[in-house]
């Protein structure tokens, strides 16, 4: 029987905070427990057929179709399927669990459904995963064919029902053949809409339309695949800009620090992300990435931020991982829309004007181009015919090109060298260069970052 709901088990490295791709309780089917009147114990947030909605005497009448095994995958148990004749009627029926709950009728019309009234036949879900994967082993009998359904969905919602009423997404594995050890098996969700999930209904069975008595079935370790999508971004800083869609990493490597510098205001960003060594010869320096989830990109406010990373600019433009080279990937879910800000240390932060599009997996978005960054040219500029650029000059990060960011972070450390903030051209120096051909040029310019 379902006595709880959800755990949250995989906590991602280098997060603001943590972010849990849930899973739900007892798929290893290690703990089980005795149900009054039954003579084997169910396991844990597990129901069968035994235990369906059909009252006493439907429930007497039906067969044990599954037992507690101690041939597991992993741990100490898994659950064990076959098939059986009924004692009334002759039907031979298929070993079946499930997390939600069995509708039996003595006609013989049944389904597996989600009883959102009673958390003991519920279990919540609210994120979108890629996949699921079981690990089985499978003797089959006559052409049985053993499965897996695993059901996203809103409200109330029934295994199977031609109205697919409430379905958001569908994922089936199909075993048609003998599996002698065990064997992980896996199938992607295919998603029919995109509103977010309430809840999740597995069904798990020894045979599927038809049944032969005989056939046996192991199965442990259920698991929900969330694959971390890809950030493919491009965005240029103002300050080492060379021209022809390239900037300079004079700062690298004897001044680029090994590990990310947003730890501290305004960004308190607490992200370890750090390498042994500078991993690629074109660096030019750290950004800080911010992903939103928000309707549009007016709503795409700081209280929309569902997960923070930092990353390196590459001196092409390209934001890469800590290898240096990869695409950005880091586990986040959006429910309404992406909106991704790029800020650094000494340049006015941008934000994307549209919503970023999920291609397999793949978030692809330039902010060089002209229309690409949100609000007025007061927060970005353009560094030649076509490209656009994040504007230099701010050094103490507080969205504003002001006389602070000379006065504070300029002039008392002109003739310096260093990881500096007034160093507005990133080429390792404060000297006239940066003040004359960033500062002075974006005064007055502010982020158009929406707070």
């Amino acid at each position: 029987m379902k006595k709880t709901i959800l755990v949250g088990l995989i906590t991602a490295a280098f997060s603001v905070s943590a972010y849990s791709q849930q899973q739900p309780q007892n798929t290893g089917f290690e703990n089980w427990e005795t149900i009054s009147g039954l003579t084997s114990q169910e396991p844990v947030d597990w129901s069968s057929i035994k235990t369906s909605d059909g009252g006493g005497i439907i429930n007497g009448l039906a067969p044990y179709v599954w037992d507690k095994s101690t041939d597991a995958h992993t741990g100490t148990y898994s659950v064990k399927l076959f098939n059986v004749t009924a004692p009334i009627g002759g039907i031979i029926v298929a070993g079946l669990v499930t997390n939600g709950r069995v509708h039996a009728e003595l006609s013989g019309t049944g389904w597996v459904y989600t009883d959102t009234g009673n958390e003991q036949w519920r279990t919540s879900l609210t994120q979108k995963p890629d996949s699921v994967a079981i690990w089985v082993k499978y003797t089959p009998v006559g052409g049985d064919v053993a499965q897996v359904k695993a059901l996203l969905h809103t409200g109330s919602a029934k295994i199977p029902d031609a109205a697919q009423a409430n379905w958001i997404a569908l994922a089936q594995i199909d075993i048609p053949n003998t599996v002698s050890t065990w064997t992980r098996f896996s199938a992607p969700f295919s998603y029919f809409n995109s509103t977010t999930p309430q809840y999740i209904l597995f069904v798990v069975n020894s045979a599927g339309f038809s049944a032969h008595v005989g056939t046996v079935a192991y199965f442990d370790d259920i698991e929900l695949i969330y694959n971390e999508p890809e950030l493919d971004l491009t965005a240029f800083l103002q300050g080492p800009y060379a021209g022809s869609n390239t900037m300079s990493a004079a700062l690298n490597p004897e001044f680029v620090p090994l590990n990310q510098p947003y730890n501290v205001s305004p960004w308190n960003y607490s992200g370890n992300e750090l390498v042994p060594a500078m991993p690629n010869a074109q660096v030019v320096d750290w950004v800080l990435i911010d992903m939103r989830d928000a309707a549009s990109v007016a709503a795409a406010t700081a209280a929309t931020s569902v997960r923070k990373k930092a990353a390196f600019l590459l001196s092409n433009g390209s934001v890469v991982g800590m290898d240096g080279s990869t695409k950005l990937t880091t586990p986040f879910t959006i429910n309404q829309n992406l909106y991704v800000v790029i800020w650094h240390r000494n340049h006015l932060g941008i934000m994307s004007n549209n919503a970023l599009i999920n291609t397999d997996g793949v978030y692809t978005y330039d902010f060089s181009v002209p229309g690409n960054i949100y609000g007025s040219n007061t927060g970005y500029t353009e560094l030649e015919p076509g490209v656009l650029g994040m504007a230099g000059g701010d050094g103490n990060a507080d969205g504003i090109v002001n006389e602070e960011d000379k006065n504070s972070f300029w002039s008392i450390f002109v003739g310096t060298r260093g990881y500096l903030s007034g160093d507005y051209n990133l080429n390792g120096n404060i000297n006239n260069p940066d003040k004359n051909d960033i500062w002075l040029n974006n005064q007055n310019k502010e982020s158009q970052v929406t707070d």
